[in-house]
């Protein structure tokens, strides 16, 4: 999974996953990333319209998705 991250934050694409919070809510999100250091990975959140950190081991599952310039 680290490597699909290391692509979309080098071709700047997103990366559509579900994740789990600290609370225990699964929700759905379309995450650019800009970084990942660890399991820690940093992106732009279409949901929360910031930037946010996102812990490798609560992401359930995720997609590779190409933004359109």
């Amino acid at each position: 999974m680290t490597s699909m991250f290391l692509r979309c934050i080098q071709e700047r694409a997103a990366v559509e996953m579900i994740y789990l919070s600290r609370k225990g809510d699964i929700s759905h999100r379309l995450v650019i990333p800009y970084s990942l250091h660890g399991d820690i990975i940093k992106g732009y959140c279409s949901i929360r319209k910031e930037i946010r950190t996102f812990h490798l081991q609560n992401i359930l599952s995720a997609q590779y998705r190409f933004l359109p310039s």
